[in-house]
């Protein structure tokens, strides 16, 4: 809001220059896109927090949604010359709300892309449960943070991201709860970062 009380007082300016118009209105339209993901973001978790939301859960191909997930970022990550790989079994079906999971995923692999230059996406069926895997090589999480990653705001001091608002690793896990699931993290400074997401199966 700040910001674009700075860029709408500029805009008003007479002697502006039809440059700098173009310039303060892309400005304000990205300080817009993140008060949008951070409206739609609390939106989500306090739905999530009072019990309002009923997950329509079915049996979903794993290998499908994930490809959904990476055509989600796949423009983004070919602008920022990023790779992102998927790898799995076609057969593995996993009783879930599809767009829930999805969203949580999303914002796991979102992280990920912030952090390193290739992320890889896995996933597998084990005896009595789905697992997925989000890995990136990035710089790692700091030891110091590792246990407060999934609290809500929570920005780390060794962080080079300014444009967080903290809330969507916090929204990942809630949503993986509600699906009876676990999220665990695994980190190592400049060698990157695992988040596992474990179902259980029926």
């Amino acid at each position: 809001l700040a910001a674009l009380n700075i860029y709408n007082g500029l805009l008003h300016e007479e002697d502006i220059e039809a440059s700098s118009v173009k310039e303060f209105a892309d400005l304000s339209e990205q300080e817009l896109d993140r008060m949008e993901t951070l409206v739609q973001s609390l939106l989500k978790i306090t739905r999530l927090d009072a019990g309002s939301v009923t997950l329509e859960k079915g049996a979903e191909n794993v290998a499908d949604m994930l490809r959904d997930v990476e055509l989600h970022f796949a423009y983004r990550a070919k602008q920022e010359h990023k790779e992102l790989v998927l790898s799995g079994p076609e057969e593995v079906l996993l009783f879930c709300d599809r767009d829930w999971l999805t969203e949580a995923i999303d914002n796991i692999v979102k992280n990920a892309l912030e952090s390193g230059d290739a992320v890889h996406i896995t996933w597998k069926a084990l005896p009595n449960a789905v697992q997925i895997a989000v890995k990136d090589n990035g710089c790692g999480i700091h030891p110091e943070d590792l246990h407060h990653i999934f609290k809500r705001f929570y920005r780390s001091r060794f962080s080079q991201d300014k444009q967080g608002i903290g809330l969507g690793l916090p929204l990942a896990k809630t949503i993986v709860e509600a699906h009876s699931g676990t999220i665990e993290v695994d980190s190592e400074l400049g060698k990157g970062t695992t988040f596992t997401m474990n179902f259980l199966i029926p």
